[in-house]
């Protein structure tokens, strides 16, 4: 049945945000969109059984969301925490998780926080342009981005980002120029690849045509980056094909933009980020169902992506956690034992055991979270 529907609204820095979870039938799936009044910048999908009674599909959708709601109200708190003793590596996080979900405001707050403390750092830099994009502040992006190059002008991904911004400005000569060095750096670089074709055919959009050595160029491109990441052949990408294959090149320029949206939501480290923070400065901290299901939806993204390198390594730190959490429930049997039958030895032996094991294992978490 669909129409379970719940609505919250949170607050941000300078405008509020609303929540909206509801379940569809007809694609089985339960849809939680994060809405910055009328227009939905961040959207999750989580399919369902619709074998489900009615009721406990509503118990679903509304746990869904009220956990949905309880992470973000928690992440702000964070911010003030964080506004309050800034921390470089935590408001860099913060930011990210901010950015991923459209919260442009509130992730430049967090950047440039952590700049004020790390002001030569270039992927902090990175992100701040990114952030300002998303805000349409393509000067300020544009400074940030060169700004990082001077730093670090063997990174990819920055003169990738400072090419979009040009692109957004539709400062097409720049742009390529930006998307070649990357590429000059990192020839596989598939999203380079894709936006240097993208680029082309928003020329083409302005200028109403497209010569047959540019049409050689795009077609080489976009063919590249799909070669490269299957993700970019979607149902967006075939719509622009039959675009192009007509000359009408605004159209294809939307489609590739869609299509570009698309693979790139495609992301798992905004999820470490979440639980990282809400691990070290959350009220609640994490439980151990809330570990659970971090690690089952890190587990998913693998499923589908199993070379994300990043992704591999926190998915290992988070089964440190859950062992932390079975430590726990280990000495808490040991004890239980030991209140029924206080002479018990062998318990005696594996409590004394399991807690000097303990002590090593919280270092070894600590090092591994936090430095």
């Amino acid at each position: 049945m669909s129409g379970f529907s719940f609505s919250t609204t949170i607050q941000g820095i300078e405008r509020d945000y609303t929540i909206r979870s509801v379940n569809f039938e007809s694609i089985r799936k339960i849809i939680i969109n994060l809405n910055d009044r009328d227009r939905v910048i961040n959207t999750q999908e989580i399919p369902y059984n619709p074998n489900q009674e009615d009721e406990e599909l509503m118990e679903m959708v509304k746990r869904l969301h009220e956990e949905r709601v309880e992470v973000f109200r928690e992440l702000l708190k964070i911010s003030k925490k964080l506004e309050k003793k800034p921390d470089a590596n935590s408001n860099y996080k913060l930011g990210g998780i901010f950015l991923k979900n459209g919260m442009g405001k509130e992730a430049i707050a967090e950047f440039k926080r952590a700049i004020k403390l790390e002001p030569d750092k270039a992927p902090i830099l990175n992100h701040l342009g990114v952030a300002l994009m998303l805000e349409e502040k393509f000067g300020e992006a544009i400074k940030s981005f060169q700004r990082a190059i001077e730093m670090k002008p063997t990174y990819p991904d920055i003169h990738n980002n400072l090419a979009l911004a040009f692109l957004r400005t539709e400062n097409y000569a720049e742009a390529l120029i930006g998307l070649e060095k990357a590429l000059e750096i990192h020839p596989r670089y598939a999203e380079a690849q894709f936006n240097l074709g993208l680029c082309l055919v928003s020329q083409a959009a302005v200028n109403g045509k497209l010569d047959e050595e540019d049409k050689e160029k795009v077609s080489m491109h976009l063919s590249k980056a799909v070669e490269l990441n299957a993700g970019f052949n979607n149902e967006y990408y075939k719509i622009a094909e039959g675009y192009l294959v007509k000359a009408r090149f605004k159209e294809a320029r939307q489609a590739l933009v869609e299509a570009r949206t698309a693979v790139l939501s495609q992301s798992g480290s905004e999820i470490y980020h979440e639980f990282y923070l809400r691990l070290k400065y959350g009220e609640e901290g994490v439980d151990r169902k809330s570990t659970e299901r971090y690690i089952s939806k890190l587990e998913d993204i693998l499923e589908k992506h199993p070379k994300y390198v990043d992704i591999h390594n926190d998915l290992g730190v988070a089964y440190l956690i859950q062992c932390r959490f079975l430590f726990t429930r280990a000495i808490n049997e040991f004890k239980k034992a030991l209140t029924m039958n206080p002479d018990y030895a062998k318990a005696k032996k594996n409590l004394k055991l399991a807690e000097n094991e303990g002590k090593g294992f919280l270092i070894l978490l600590r090092a591994i979270l936090y430095f």
